[in-house]
């Protein structure tokens, strides 16, 4: 089951979206420089990223709050953020180039995940976790809602096609693909769709593991301390036939330079090594395949004794922690992830940084394999799973009135 709610977000004025939520490459420019004809910093570095450029004391932090709200209260006073002032559940539709997704946003009840209602499948980094609890604790806004599947629903896909059958609310652009929104707050539709969601057999968490957990150690802390709680976080349900799951990679940042034939020795213990024909890069496409480049070479890394493993664990337990002695991926500054299209320019980019460093390419989790190990509660290493959409932030923003 998945208990959800409508909201009354904060939304961009149309007229100042394309640089607030910066999705045109034209506002990019623009919001580049911000003091030309009065250009604006984009919603997620005034309202979020701004805080991290703070120094983590008290009195640091407490300035960086008080800017947030600062600047939200400037935002909402000229006009350039909107207050919806009636509750909705939206119907979010991304469409990239080449395919379409398409799903519910609304808000979700924290006790679905302190009951185990919601499924996981990821470690999440402590500090993470402290940090965002703090700035929601701080600050109440979330600009992106967590990503979470279900299995597709006949009921649910009624009222998303209807209320996709009128023109959308609001459409934003950019070069990857269009955004659209169709607000449902229709009382009796309101009904309908929280029942279709409440019947749900399962709910997985897709992406947002590190929110999705600071929001829940935070509602437990001011629960504890009989302080009114923030119960809810912004959540978007893509049903498993919308989700995507792209790769997401690593990159090993030794403190000394390897010495290569060590290296070799080691990895031949448990994988076949293939040089990359014509030193392409290897994007592998099939489970127990990894990639690795290494002095500027590619190669195929083929397990010796395939087992039931994901890739990311077969990297752990076979590489990273024998190998490199990386124990523990959360904390460990070693190491270092890249997901997504952008990914091989995030590793190049280290790559040319660091010399020394080696980079590990996998192959991404199908959407059955995300579901098979949330339903046997097993709990992959951080970083395993690179989801599609990211949805920008500043969309729609909910803020907790408590």
């Amino acid at each position: 089951m998945a208990t959800i709610q409508p909201f009354k977000p904060i939304r961009p004025n149309p007229i100042y979206a394309d640089q607030l939520v910066f999705t045109t490459p034209q506002a990019e420019s623009v919001a580049g420089d911000y003091t030309h004809n009065g250009g604006l910093k984009p919603l997620k570095t005034l309202l979020e990223t701004g805080a991290r450029l703070r120094p983590e004391t008290p009195e640091g932090q407490e300035m960086a709050y008080l800017d947030i709200k600062e600047t939200l209260q400037n935002l909402l006073g000229e006009d350039r953020l909107w207050r919806e002032e009636t509750p909705g559940i939206y119907v979010y539709e991304v469409e990239h180039p080449t395919y379409s997704q398409t799903g519910i946003w609304a808000l979700t009840a924290t006790e679905d995940y302190m009951d185990l209602t919601i499924k996981v499948h990821e470690l999440t980094f402590a500090d993470s976790v402290r940090r965002l609890k703090n700035y929601r604790a701080n600050t109440r806004l979330e600009g992106n809602p967590v990503l979470l599947t279900y299995p597709p629903d006949e009921k649910i896909n009624s009222i998303i096609a209807i209320s996709k059958s009128v023109p959308p609310e609001t459409v934003y652009s950019n070069a990857q693909g269009r955004h659209r929104l169709w607000k449902i707050s229709d009382p009796e539709t309101l009904q309908k769709l929280t029942q279709a969601f409440a019947r749900l057999p399962d709910s997985y968490l897709a992406d947002g593991h590190h929110r999705l957990e600071s929001a829940c150690l935070l509602a437990k802390e001011q629960r504890q301390q009989g302080l009114p709680s923030c119960d809810y976080i912004s959540s978007l349900y893509l049903a498993s036939d919308q989700l995507r799951i792209e790769g997401y990679h690593r990159v090993v940042v030794p403190q000394e330079p390897v010495n290569r034939e060590r290296l070799y020795r080691r990895l031949l213990e448990n994988f076949h090594i293939h040089e990359s024909t014509g030193n392409h890069h290897v994007l592998p496409g099939e489970a127990g395949h990894l990639g690795m480049q290494l002095d500027g070479q590619w190669y195929h890394l083929l397990p010796k004794h395939p087992n039931d493993s994901f890739d990311a664990e077969l990297l752990q337990e076979k590489i990273l922690a024998p190998v490199f002695d990386i124990n523990d991926p959360k904390t460990d500054s070693r190491l270092k992830c890249a997901g997504g299209e952008k990914a091989l320019e995030e590793m190049d980019v280290i790559l040319r940084a660091q010399p020394q460093a080696i980079a590990f390419t996998l192959c991404p989790l199908t959407v059955e394999q995300l579901i098979s190990a949330a339903n046997a509660r097993q709990i992959l290493p951080p970083k395993s799973t690179w989801i599609v959409p990211k949805v920008p932030y500043g969309l729609l923003i909910y803020q907790h009135n408590i």
